[in-house]
């Protein structure tokens, strides 16, 4: 039987925690499948803990760390589940997610890393992202991969090590670009997970330092020319334009519930 270990890092998240929590427990029934539920907090102040032991589907660590990379990290090492993922607490599972996954797995027993698609859940407005086939050459033009619908083997980690502890924002694809060469990929075009677009989101309210730091991990890579141009453009512009475009689609939605 295929059991799984996912991994949410949070600090003082406890607006979402609850609905994260909910939709793994959902995904785990809906598929028949053992889920060790690892919420590694980092010592937070907002009722967080109140949360985790009321829900009480989740094991959970509430101390001080070095930043999300490093919780994800150590509940990684704590971990024992066969397939493994990553799950911040203001994303979520889709309901037939670890279904999908299971038998997924189940029928490509080669595959390494099983991924899908996600869904963009921005101010009540859910929109689908396709993540398509996989190539080494795709994911070195960018990162096409969605996080929260990435599950992998633990073989993949025993051989390859854990994230860069030294990214804050770009640990996932620095991860996908080390390990590409040498893993097999297996795609679903099914939503498997919903990513949760607020301005309290980390890489939204720091767009500029997520694309610098983009910049560097993937010149360390050999991937120089559009990194380079990609971070001129969001420090002039484009964080201008992504702040806009998200206050857009705050007051469009704000009209729409009147």
């Amino acid at each position: 039987m295929q059991t799984f270990s996912i991994i949410t890092p949070s600090l003082n998240q406890g607006e979402f925690l609850g609905e994260c929590l909910g939709s793994v427990r959902e995904a785990a029934s809906r598929a028949g499948v053992t889920v060790e539920h690892l919420v590694m907090d980092g010592g937070s102040t907002d009722g967080t803990r109140d949360i985790l032991r009321r829900q009480g589907n989740a094991e959970w660590v509430s101390e001080p760390d070095k930043g999300q990379t490093d919780a994800i990290n150590k509940g990684i090492a704590m971990s024992a589940g066969r397939i493994v993922s990553y799950l911040c607490a203001d994303d979520l599972l889709e309901p037939d997610s670890l279904t999908l996954v299971k038998n997924a797995f189940a029928s490509h027993p080669e595959a390494d890393v099983v991924y899908g698609d996600a869904y963009f859940l921005e101010a009540g407005w859910k929109r689908r992202k396709r993540a398509g086939e996989f190539s080494v050459r795709r994911l070195r033009k960018g990162n096409f991969l969605l996080q929260p619908a990435v599950f992998l083997k633990r073989e993949v980690f025993e051989k390859h090590g854990l994230f860069d502890v030294r990214l804050r924002f770009c640990m996932d694809h620095e991860f996908w670009l080390r390990i590409c060469a040498g893993t097999r990929w297996t795609y679903l075009a099914e939503p498997l997970a919903s990513c949760r677009l607020h301005a309290g989101a980390k890489t939204w309210s720091q767009l500029p330092m997520a694309w610098d730091e983009a910049r560097r991990m993937q010149e360390s890579h050999g991937i120089y020319w559009r990194p380079l141009r990609d971070a001129i453009w969001m420090r002039a512009l484009g964080c201008h334009f992504y702040r806009l475009k998200r206050n857009l689609i705050a007051r469009m939605a704000k009209s729409c519930n009147k």
